[in-house]
């Protein structure tokens, strides 16, 4: 009888510190995972952007173009923004469809879109629509 009760106390023992060790393991290895996010949290730059707040559409002169942003001036207020589009932004003309290429400065454009999350002087264009051409 003495070594049945031994036995089961050996046994109680060893699930005991089975679990207590799982349980440690369970507690610090999340945290070790947490140092590595740090590295992840967006900084801000030096230069305070100007908020331009939850923008759909937008009416202003083109003043600079690039390969795949240009630069327009609002109409209401003087704020400049920076228009970046992709594949898939939509151009309108006076005559017709267009591609970013036709696009010239001095031109009025409304832009459709979301302001960039990361940057709010940065519009992400959906639809450009030029509503005086230059000659």
């Amino acid at each position: 009888m003495t070594i049945k009760r031994l036995l089961m106390i050996m046994g109680i023992l060893c699930i005991l510190l089975l679990g207590v060790s799982a349980y440690t393991f369970a507690i610090l290895l999340p945290r070790a995972a947490q140092t590595s996010l740090a590295t992840l949290t967006p900084r801000p730059s030096g230069t305070v952007p100007v908020k331009i707040s939850s923008v759909n559409r937008v009416v202003g002169t083109i003043q600079s173009l690039g390969t795949q942003t240009f630069v327009i001036a609002l109409i209401q207020g003087k704020k400049t923004v920076t228009v970046t589009v992709t594949g898939n932004t939509t151009y309108t003309t006076p005559n017709g469809s267009a591609t970013f290429s036709d696009l010239k400065v001095g031109e009025i454009v409304e832009v459709r879109g979301r302001t960039d999350s990361l940057d709010t002087t940065t519009i992400l264009a959906v639809s450009i629509i030029v509503k005086t051409a230059v000659a």
